[in-house]
């Protein structure tokens, strides 16, 4: 079985904090302990997908601690990974208050996804820095027993 997992940052993790704080202050004791509850629940939050190749079905979950919120879907016969370039300009995202945003510069991440045939067309898997889905990508395909394009670059060729 293939799991790919990685830890999330919830915004409203700090945010359960400041009220852990603000009850301790108003001696909201029971206030205080079931914000610090979520606050701990949220703090180990991850991310993942499991792809189960012999019964073709994958599940993306959301992890807090041991607990996994997610379901099995199926998914057609999978044709071959590929290894994704994504642009993110900086006028797709909110200028910082203390800089002026640079218009001209953009930032690279990367993508793997499963493709296969039918009307899904593909399975995003993950999302980061080249190396590392590069590496994610042959895995995926090592365990999968399928070709892998590297279509992050104009010659798109085929790596494993």
């Amino acid at each position: 079985m293939y799991r790919y997992e990685r830890y999330n940052f919830r915004l409203f993790t700090p945010l359960l904090a400041l009220m852990v704080v603000i009850f301790a202050i108003y001696r909201e004791y029971i206030g205080a302990a079931v914000s610090l509850g979520f606050g701990i629940l949220s703090a180990f939050s991850y991310q993942g997908i499991l792809i189960d190749a012999e019964k073709q079905r994958f599940m993306k979950y959301d992890r807090l601690l041991r607990f996994r919120i997610g379901r099995w879907e199926p998914y057609s016969t999978p044709s071959y990974v590929t290894l994704v370039r994504i642009n993110l300009s900086s006028q797709r995202t909110l200028p910082s208050p203390l800089a002026l945003p640079d218009r001209s510069k953009s930032a690279k991440s990367f993508k793997v996804n499963l493709v296969v045939e039918g009307t899904e067309r593909y399975i995003g898997i993950c999302r980061g820095n080249f190396e590392s889905m590069k590496s994610e990508a042959l895995r995926l395909g090592r365990h999968l027993g399928i070709r892998v394009l590297d279509y992050s670059t104009h010659e798109k060729e085929w790596i494993l």
